[in-house]
């Protein structure tokens, strides 16, 4: 079976979320965890900023179980002492499928048809996957969802216009800078997210920039790209004065641009106003930054709710979504539960094809050779045919093997284990 446990942006504020979220470097330990306390490992973990969900396949409980062993664990690890039991949300087989469908497909986003997700979404699994922390349950299931969002992505309009959340936090900024031809922006963080705002501000008419990142290789591609300057990561801080837009879009997981280190720049500025854009989670700028004057500052839920406006533009395509992903899905749970027969089918045809040859050798011990021939052929077809229609039963009174009450008997029968 496979389930999920997430929490979202629809869930929870980014107060709560990140606190759950889960980087790169947590989640080898993270695993073994569970596997210490839940008996299963087989996950996929998708931590961005709008959301924090852990797929997972096993065999070992029911879904309800496995999901409140999963939440418990997630609790040790990130030493969590409130109720959030709140906040999240479980989805198991068909239901799992489904949503992570809609989160490839950009429908379950901030907004609506994001091309950005289904990126992270395959770097979460090609990680997970060569960690190996990932089945031959979850590596189809994966790769089914990239099918749905391209699906949709080429037969529906969902995708049009401002469709991730670095665009969307460009025309936020627009509130605050109507001429960005002499402004200059400050870009820390050198992924996805910080190279696909950098370009929707070089499109604005951005051309002083500025770029840190705490590994500088990983910033020379961009920094040639637009003649940029480079800032140490040690000389940050330092240098927040230079900027008029600043863009924090890093995995670094706590705050590092307080409200003293831009008090400790304001003479600097000479009252020149800035703007603090803060797309990471965890955050990396202090909320209380707001309060000082001719500063402004947008982080990923002032986003939501610039966005919550403009929904409405998009909603209608998710009726023409709709029919693509229910077919993708009943795909994806045809071939799971076929899965779950194959244990009792081998075993079928094992224990026909054992009778066929222990009772063939005592049989044609007095017979000719060309009885023994005949025996044997329509002994072989006669065991055939009962594999056939026994298998054709097994798949009609399990539904196809859906109905577990009716694939235990099965397996008890044949002397399965589950």
């Amino acid at each position: 079976m496979i389930g999920i446990l997430g929490i979202s942006h629809k869930t929870a504020p980014l107060e709560i979320r990140e606190k759950f979220a889960l980087s790169n470097s947590e989640i080898p330990t993270f695993a073994e965890e569970l596997q210490k306390q839940a008996n299963f490992s087989d996950i996929v973990v998708i931590s961005t900023c709008n959301r924090t969900e852990i797929y997972f396949s096993q065999q070992k409980h029911d879904g309800f179980t496995a999901s409140i062993l999963l939440f418990n664990c997630l609790i040790a690890f990130k030493k969590i002492d409130f109720a959030a039991e709140r906040f999240f949300y479980t989805y198991i087989n068909d239901d799992a499928a489904y949503h992570l469908f809609k989160v490839c497909s950009g429908i379950d986003s901030m907004i609506l048809g994001e091309d950005q997700i289904i990126g992270q979404v395959k770097e979460a699994y090609i990680y997970c996957t060569e960690l190996a922390l990932t089945d031959a349950v979850l590596m189809r299931l994966f790769q089914k969802s990239f099918e749905a969002g391209k699906k949709v992505r080429t037969h529906t309009q969902l995708n049009t216009g401002v469709t991730s959340v670095s665009f969307a936090a460009i025309e936020l900024c627009n509130k605050y800078v109507t001429d960005y031809s002499d402004k200059t922006l400050l870009l820390i963080g050198t992924g996805e997210t910080g190279t696909l705002a950098l370009q929707g501000f070089v499109e604005k008419g951005i051309q002083n920039i500025l770029i840190s990142n705490r590994t500088p290789e990983h910033a020379e591609n961009l920094i040639q790209t637009y003649s940029a300057e480079f800032i140490p990561i040690h000389n940050l801080l330092e240098s927040l004065y230079k900027a008029d837009i600043i863009i924090t879009a890093t995995n670094a997981g706590h705050t590092f641009i307080t409200k003293q280190s831009i008090i400790d720049n304001l003479e600097k500025r000479q009252n020149m106003s800035q703007v603090y854009i803060d797309l990471s989670v965890p955050r990396n700028i202090e909320e209380s930054i707001r309060d000082i004057s001719l500063t402004t500052l947008i982080c990923v839920d002032d986003i939501q709710h610039m966005i919550e406006a403009n929904k409405d533009k998009r909603a209608e395509q998710i009726e023409h979504a709709q029919p693509i992903i229910d077919e993708l899905v009943q795909e994806f749970m045809e071939w799971l539960s076929f899965r779950a027969l194959q244990p009792a089918i081998r075993a079928i045809n094992f224990h026909l094809q054992k009778i066929y040859r222990d009772e063939f050798h005592g049989f044609i011990v007095d017979n000719s050779k060309d009885v023994k021939e005949n025996i044997k052929d329509f002994a072989g077809y006669l065991t055939q045919q009962y594999s056939r229609e026994l298998i054709k039963n097994l798949k009609e009174i399990t539904d196809n093997g859906r109905k577990e009450l009716y694939l235990q008997v099965i397996n008890n029968l044949f002397r399965l284990e589950r």
